[in-house]
């Protein structure tokens, strides 16, 4: 099985929306950088993207399991400590908020991100694929997921 780095997810993120017209003005942090790991603004409207991204565990690693789950509650405590309150109350459609992870994290998303909380706070989930394929989940699909899997 491979192992896909946090640089790998970002990379595959970055190209899937490079891909559907949100490439300006891109920025991509490093390991060592503190802030959002992608923030991206589309071409066209001034709207923006602020990802953050989660890899694999190392093979090394005792409880991959563990380091999931902890990667998990990071990333999502990383994301809504950014962001910002401007907009309206309910206003859904300035900043969006994501967190990507490698594929190994579906079940793990499904289960622990409540649907609800997702459409709240217009918070996505970007799922990269060991081809560098990713899958967006809005709360939609986590609703549905979820449903699905009870």
């Amino acid at each position: 099985m491979k192992l896909l780095t946090e640089n790998f997810v970002q990379s595959s993120i970055i190209e899937y929306l490079f891909r559907r017209g949100w490439s300006r003005n891109l920025r991509a942090k490093g390991l060592e950088e503190h802030g959002v790991d992608i923030k991206v603004r589309h071409n066209r409207y001034a709207r923006y993207w602020l990802i953050e991204c989660k890899g694999d565990a190392t093979r090394s690693a005792k409880c991959p399991r563990a380091h999931r789950e902890v990667c998990f509650t990071l990333a999502l405590g990383q994301i809504v400590t950014r962001m910002k309150s401007e907009c309206k109350l309910g206003y859904k459609w300035g900043n969006r908020y994501e967190v990507g992870f490698p594929t190994g994290f579906r079940d793990l998303v499904v289960r622990r991100l409540p649907y609800s909380v997702a459409y709240k706070l217009n918070l996505f989930v970007f799922l990269a694929s060991k081809d560098g394929s990713v899958e967006l989940l809005d709360w939609r699909r986590l609703k549905s997921q979820r449903t699905a899997a009870s």
